[in-house]
């Protein structure tokens, strides 16, 4: 450091989705980096970009989120802001709750609560805080769902246009503007071009690597990959006379580089007790195996199809058997059981769709590169689609046609498919992308059931010993 030189050091970690594995060597790295800098007299700031919590995971779904929270106020975390597994895969009472143990402020400005047109009062739009002579401003936002966050009660507002509000807002009072943004790396990208007045923005959500940063037009932005296998380091060298900032590097380092930290270690294994016992819970007792296959049509796979359409109250109903990740077999099932079965934050949707399109559904069901797609995100935390699972509707097909007429004959409860008519539908909101089928992008009248997850529906059905016997009946008959 250069005389007359400050220097102001951020480590930034974006997207562990509860990978505890990594927790330790993340926690042991932060805070070596920080006794090092803080020793020779250097500035250091921690914070988390969202998504530090994944209700897939046992100590998190145990604790509703209060693990992940232990784990960041141990490891010494100064700022965070939220995701969307942290903003829309809880209940609305436990979002209100999620940060009520933590050391550290939470920041987010896109938020509002829909009664009082207010943000809510565990979360701050932005932050001004004072490192030695730096005065730098912190602004928080999260990736954008409103027609999601409305079930929750919540308004989200455009991430870009809050963001261009807080920095004219708060501009001529800071040195230095940090965003701190769970928005993903495209729109980071076209913030720092839109947006004049951002000197770093620290990304997430799209679980993008970027070693040393990126610059785009004056603003430097970071991300370090997902689940914890890097840690962020921004380091500021500013002008202390005239706290103008003269130089901003960035780089990623390796947490496998580190031996776990003990306290966070505790931290983990007294929480891997507690959802031990927790999860441990017996919610039904099987009387047989109940299988499930990826490759063709299934028991269990069927149990959740006619679940989802009881739950939407539709007329037919669409689920991938990938979605369920095991067979179950005779006896106790507990709630882990159901948590690795079924772990994806996937939520029941209800919409409408043509009777042409649903045979469009259909005959792409039946194309084994869709059955064996593997696919990441959305969600989905399986391997491969799997086989078209239904309820309602009964099918028959010849798989030995010709592509585009292999479904021979659909009825709809009982009722030849009319081509024109719109059926409700119940399926997942994974579809509505239609990254699989694209038809389930066209359906209209969507509506989203929030927060319940697949998982909940599925056990629901476990414990109806009608709804079991019902689930061995064919659907798809093949001619």
């Amino acid at each position: 450091m250069e005389k007359g030189e400050g220097i102001l050091h951020i480590l930034h970690t974006n997207d562990l989705h509860s990978h505890f594995e990594w927790m330790g060597r993340i926690a042991a790295g932060l805070k070596t980096m920080r006794l090092t800098l803080q020793e020779r007299e250097e500035t250091v700031v921690t914070v988390d970009l969202g998504d530090h919590m994944d209700r897939a995971h046992l100590k998190t779904e145990a604790s509703w989120g209060q693990a992940n929270i232990d784990v960041l106020n141990e490891t010494g975390y100064d700022l965070a802001t939220i995701g969307n597994n942290e903003g829309l895969t809880f209940p609305r009472i436990e979002f209100d709750q999620l940060y009520r143990n933590a050391a550290f402020p939470v920041i987010c400005a896109n938020l509002l609560d829909a009664k009082t047109k207010q943000i809510p009062p565990f979360l701050s739009p932005y932050i001004i805080q004072q490192y030695g002579d730096l005065t730098v401003g912190w602004i928080g936002v999260t990736a954008s769902f409103p027609s999601v966050y409305e079930l929750l009660g919540l308004t989200a507002l455009v991430p870009e246009e809050v963001v261009a509000k807080y920095v004219a807002a708060i501009r001529a009072r800071v040195d230095l503007i940090v965003i701190l943004s769970h928005i993903g790396y495209g729109r980071d990208v076209e913030m720092a071009r839109s947006i004049k007045g951002i000197d770093i923005i620290l990304g997430a959500h799209t679980h993008t690597y970027l070693a040393e940063g990126e610059r785009v037009e004056n603003t430097l932005i970071c991300q370090t990959g997902k689940f914890g296998q890097y840690i962020g380091h921004v380091t500021v060298t500013y002008d202390r006379q005239t706290r103008v900032i003269r130089k901003m590097h960035a780089n990623c380092l390796p947490t496998r580089l580190y031996k776990p930290d003990e306290k966070v270690e505790e931290v983990i294994e007294r929480h891997g007790e507690m959802a031990e016992s927790i999860m441990g819970e017996v919610i039904t007792s099987l009387k047989s195996d109940l299988p499930v296959s990826w490759e063709e049509e299934s028991p269990l796979s069927n149990l959740l199809a006619d679940g989802l359409r009881s739950w939407v109250d539709a007329e037919v109903s669409f689920v991938n058997s990938g979605t369920l990740l095991f067979s179950l077999r005779k006896g106790e099932v507990t709630r882990k059981d159901l948590l690795s079965l079924c772990p994806h934050p996937i939520n029941p949707c209800r919409m409408k769709l043509k009777g042409n399109q649903l045979l469009v559904i259909l005959e792409e069901a039946l194309d084994v590169s869709v059955i064996r797609r593997e696919v990441n995100g959305f969600g989905f935390r399986g391997k491969v689609i799997g086989w078209l699972s239904i309820d309602g509707a009964e099918v028959y097909y010849d798989r030995h046609a010709p592509i585009g007429q292999r479904i021979k004959r659909v009825e709809i409860q009982g009722i030849p498919l009319q081509a024109d008519r719109l059926y409700t539908v119940g399926t997942i909101d994974m579809f509505t992308f239609g990254i699989i089928f694209p038809m389930f992008k066209q359906g209209t009248e969507k509506q989203f059931y929030i927060p319940e997850f697949l998982r909940d529906v599925l056990r629901k059905q476990l414990q109806d010993e009608k709804e079991l016997q019902k689930s061995a009946r064919k659907r798809w008959h093949e001619i």
